[in-house]
């Protein structure tokens, strides 16, 4: 068919797409990103389809020509491909314009070129490719794999799951399946929650197979993240390891997905759209009919589930790979931000002397939590969040930590005091009384106001690898799939403080912290011990960790929770109600709460709650309301909300989205 016209979609969800004429000079394909002109601007968009005629309602002096081609992609072109894309917009109920402009960005500039070359040899140096090492599976690990291999060869690609503890070996698991898939000529998307994961994800990876891979993250300069996705959608690599983003993008020819520590709530993402990586994950490699493999010590409620119900198959690895055992988790009372047990603090000198390590665990940014007057006693906050300040003693600054405003001089906003009390305990204030009771040690803080790119993450990782530091501090950062050969000694304060939270996974993801950072401990070369701070020593938790017994706390934890209705077993929909004008901000999510509730007071199975302030009620000056809504997890149910959805209208002011599968009520 002669390609005469073209039916373009612009990235914006307010237009439908356009008519544009190919110009004879142009060789064009569905798929292609062109450039065009719309309404006198220069923007960009992709080819949807050709046509020969022009629809009858259209003049031909009305049609403008494509100014030039900018990259091929497959959108539309593979069908594959496009219908998850289109999926993934209609299940988070998203614009599928603003899913493709999302793609995108990282690649197109403003002034709608390509950010970097097109030619392929300006982006041999984003590769990374040595020889492999000679690594070989131990027998629990080859009956993992070789289970795997036999479901795939059966064409069984539904969903596993490696349970496996800390130090199991997860990751070679996930290697030699890597090395099987690429040897056929397909290439691998490997995910990981967090960016400084990627590098030490894909270092193994190639170590282990020899094949060239890149990393694919926000934290890269526009620059390089354009090559890393050149080599990737144009198959110039086999491995690719990404964080949450990743698994959106349209990579021409994978064969194996892996979702490592799919239990970690950053594979959520916490702004429109709020898709949950291995949720899309999943759903991708259903619909391109390839494998998907989940690994985690601490799996999520919800695979662990699936696969109670037979819709994911379950590996089990309860060993460490190495025979090591795991460390021993004792846990101590709260008796002060700053409490540490004395025969702790002689076990830590005494590693200190034997050229042990020693982790303390503090998932708090800053010195102190709060800055309080002493004369009106109010607690500083920021002026566009309701949130308090924290004090970033380093610094110098009274910080928030939602938008980033700061104030370097102190005093009271309220009464104009010029004091302010710091009280709380944060990790700088941590790592300061640690320099106190051990002067001699060589300390290194993990956090992110320490650690502020990922070369300065790499390099601490790899010192203390390397046992230059004998003390380390850390945030959450320092939780997730590091091996620290020397640590023996891993101290956790406020180790369940989330359980004060009224959140439905917060035993859960106390569980799963906890067991992630004692899993650190202990890996290779010395004997660990945990001693883990307990605000609530009753709870149940508690008798399960000691243990390391994950089966037993997720079947207490879903016991209940099957009992109350609550996920896995539903579905929580948060409609987020936003604006800068506080009343109409609560009289709409009345408004929307009514409409809502008016529709579905026939059906028993959906409950809908009335508008709530969320514990972060104000976020760069937008006050914010919620409307949670749980539901059956049906095909009828989802249906039946999203066409009531879509029925809802908003003033211009207020914004309204949908969290889809909300895990959490912040």
């Amino acid at each position: 068919m002669k390609k005469n016209y073209a039916f373009i979609l612009i990235p914006r969800p307010d237009i439908s797409p356009l008519i544009y004429l190919v110009p004879d000079n142009l060789d064009l394909n569905i798929g292609d990103v062109v450039e065009i002109e719309l309404r006198k601007t220069k923007t960009w968009g992709i080819i949807e389809k050709f046509c020969q005629e022009l629809p009858d309602n259209i003049k031909v002096k009305s049609i403008k020509p494509i100014a030039g081609k900018i990259i091929s992609s497959p959108i539309f072109k593979d069908k594959k491909k496009t219908a998850f894309l289109k999926w993934l917009s209609e299940y988070y109920l998203y614009p599928f314009p603003k899913i493709i402009k999302q793609l995108f960005s990282p690649i197109i500039s403003n002034k709608n070129t390509l950010i970097g070359n097109s030619d392929p040899e300006m982006h041999i140096e984003a590769t990374e490719s040595r020889k492999p090492d000679s690594s070989s599976l131990n027998s629990d690990q080859k009956k993992v794999v070789s289970s795997i291999k036999e479901r795939w060869e059966a064409k069984n690609f539904s969903p596993t799951l490696v349970y496996g503890v800390t130090g199991s070996g997860k990751s070679e698991i996930f290697a030699s399946l890597c090395r099987d898939v690429i040897s056929s000529g397909k290439q691998v998307l490997y995910l990981v929650p967090e960016i400084g994961l990627t590098t030490g994800a894909l270092d193994h990876l190639i170590e282990r197979i020899g094949e060239k891979g890149v990393v694919l993250h926000s934290f890269m300069s526009k620059k390089k993240r354009f090559s890393s996705m050149y080599n990737a959608m144009n198959k110039k690599v086999e491995i690719i390891v990404g964080t949450r983003s990743a698994v959106t993008y349209p990579f021409f020819d994978l064969g194996l997905i892996i979702v490592d520590e799919e239990h970690d709530g950053s594979y959520k993402n916490f702004e429109p759209p709020y898709y949950h990586a291995r949720d899309a994950a999943i759903m991708k490699a259903a619909m391109m009919d390839i494998p998907i493999v989940l690994g985690s010590a601490t799996p999520s409620s919800d695979s662990w589930h699936n696969c109670s119900i037979g819709k994911y198959n379950l590996e089990i690895l309860t060993k460490r790979a190495n025979e090591k055992p795991l460390p021993e988790i004792k846990s101590f009372p709260f008796k002060g931000d700053l409490y540490l047990p004395s025969s702790l603090i002689l076990k830590v000198a005494e590693s200190i002397k034997n050229n042990e390590q020693s982790l303390f665990f503090l998932n708090r940014r800053g010195f102190a939590t709060f800055a309080i007057c002493p004369e009106c006693e109010a607690t500083q906050k920021c002026p566009d969040c309701n949130t308090a300040l924290v004090y970033h003693k380093k610094s110098g600054k009274l910080l928030c930590h939602h938008c980033n405003f700061s104030k370097t001089k102190f005093f009271c906003s309220e009464c104009g005091h010029n004091k302010l009390n710091f009280e709380g305990l944060g990790i700088e204030k941590l790592v300061e009384t640690l320099m106190e009771f051990f002067p001699d040690s060589k300390l290194i803080s993990f956090d992110k106001d320490s650690l502020k790119n990922i070369r300065q993450f790499d390099k601490a990782v790899e010192d203390i690898s390397q046992n230059k530091y004998n003390i380390i501090t850390g945030t959450v950062m320092v939780s997730k799939g590091h091996n620290f050969p020397n640590l023996k000694n891993v101290i956790i304060k406020y180790a369940d403080y989330l359980l004060s939270f009224k959140e439905t996974r917060a035993a859960e993801k106390c569980f799963q912290t906890i067991t992630q950072v004692a899993g650190r401990a202990g890996r290779f070369n010395v004997e660990g011990k945990i001693w883990a701070e307990a605000l609530y020593p009753d709870h149940y938790i508690w008798k399960h960790l000691k243990k390391h017994d994950y089966p037993g706390f997720i079947r207490e934890e879903l016991s209940w929770r099957e009992r109350l209705e609550l996920p896995p077993f539903t579905k929580i929909t948060i409609l987020r109600i936003s604006g800068k004008n506080e009343k109409q901000v609560s009289d709409t999510a009345q408004s929307i709460y009514d409409k809502i509730g008016n529709a579905v007071s026939s059906s028993q199975s959906i409950k809908v709650f009335p508008p709530e302030e969320p514990p972060l009620s104000r976020i760069k000056n937008r006050v914010r309301k919620n409307i949670m809504i749980i539901s059956p997890k049906t095909t009828s149910a989802n249906n039946y909300l999203k066409t009531l959805f879509f029925s809802l209208s908003t003033p211009a002011a207020i914004a309204l989205t949908f969290d889809i599968d909300a895990i959490s009520e912040t």
